[in-house]
This record gives structure tokens, C-alpha cells and sequence, in this order.
């Protein structure tokens, strides 16, 4: 399916508040571009640079959960309100790590999918 006039793929990099250079995040994803609201009912990918080299894909599930296909013992299943957060510059939405532990994210960079204008 191809987005329309009012919605666009996209490429969205976040930066961790705590510390903008560690764990930056980045996720394609569909943006309705009039409620700037993330659409659609499939999974999406995604990627966190938890510590340089130490790359850590997911998948963000319709859920809100962020799977990153890792065995369990490793808490493979975060959660994000991403789906329900406003995706713009500047704008922020939390990953909850586990119960207890969470991280603000906030968004820096907004990139059409096949631009050449990053």
C-alpha cells in the first residue's frame, strides 16, 4: 500500500534525553502528516545504538511493544507509547525498559523514506 497526499514513510531518529549520545533510536514508520500521528495496523522496524557497536533491532508491534527478538532472560519486550505520541521535531515518548525503568526520548530528525534530502 502507498501512502497518500497526506500521510508519508518516514525515518524518524531520537535521541535519548538523559544522554543524546548514547542509545539513539531510529524506526520507519508512516506518518499521517495533517495529526502527525504515527498510522497504520502492521509492525514496524527499528533500531537502538545501545552502546556504539551494540546494535539492537526491533520490531514495534501493534501492541506497543518493542520486540527485539532476543531470549527471554534478556527482557526481550520493552514498551513504547510511540503509537500514541505526536511525531514531530522535538516532540518526546518514552521506552519502559521494565517496570521500575524507563527512558524520554526525543525526536531530532524527521527524514522522508528515499529522499535525498536527509
Amino acid at each position: 500500500m502507498r501512502a497518500s497526499l497526506d500521510q508519508s514513510d518516514v525515518r524518524v531518529l531520537a535521541i535519548w534525553e538523559d544522554d543524546p549520545t548514547q542509545s539513539a533510536m531510529t524506526i520507519d514508520l508512516r506518518l499521517d502528516l495533517i495529526s502527525r500521528r504515527m498510522i497504520g495496523t502492521w509492525s514496524v522496524f527499528g533500531a537502538l545504538d545501545m552502546d556504539g557497536p551494540d546494535c539492537v533491532p526491533f520490531i514495534l508491534r501493534l501492541d506497543g511493544r518493542m520486540d527485539c527478538g532476543r531470549d527471554q532472560k534478556h527482557n526481550t519486550f520493552w514498551r513504547t507509547n510511540l503509537r500514541q505520541a505526536h511525531i514531530d521535531l522535538g516532540e518526546s515518548f518514552i521506552i519502559h525498559w521494565n517496570d521500575e525503568d524507563q527512558a524520554l526520548y526525543r525526536i531530532q530528525k524527521i527524514a522522508i523514506l528515499g529522499s535525498k534530502d536527509i
